[in-house]
């Protein structure tokens, strides 16, 4: 399958944010806040990049057929923040997703605000928000969705 590439001469991606807690890939919708468990990040610093690796929630509200993982590749970083949030909060919380948007680049001390559009532009962060108040927040030039089935 053939990944489409948005951008609006910024962030490249092959995803489109919808709704603030979901991505659309393909044309299929993919519920990051309900149907699916953050589990970490890696670094790759000789390549420049990092991946957020995500796995399928267990529970009877997630579809049979949803993918059993995905990763985001983040590629030529340019800027990273992480802020780990509650640490005592409860691990449901540590892994749940609660937004995924962007904020503009020029206002980096600004992390518990967001703004939802479907494609990152050339002056944005793209950002994800936990429960249990974590902040990723990352720019860089491309950032690529894997969803894994099977």
């Amino acid at each position: 399958m053939v990944s489409r590439i948005y951008s609006k001469a910024g962030m490249k991606v092959n995803f489109k944010m919808e709704e603030g807690y979901a991505v659309d890939y393909n044309g299929e919708h993919i519920d990051l806040h309900n149907c699916f468990d953050f589990v970490g990040i890696t670094e790759d610093t000789a390549r420049d990049e990092l991946k957020m690796e995500w796995k399928k929630t267990i529970g009877d509200w997630v579809r049979e057929d949803e993918y059993d993982s995905l990763t985001f590749v983040f590629k030529n970083i340019s800027y990273k923040y992480i802020d780990e949030g509650n640490e005592y909060d409860v691990p449901e919380n540590k892994s749940g997703m609660s937004e995924i948007s962007v904020f503009p680049s020029t206002e980096r001390d600004v992390n518990d605000c967001f703004i939802f559009k479907a494609v990152p532009s050339e002056e944005d962060d793209l950002m994800f928000h936990f429960v249990n108040g974590k902040v990723i927040r990352i720019c860089c030039e491309e950032v690529e969705l894997i969803p894994i089935k099977g």
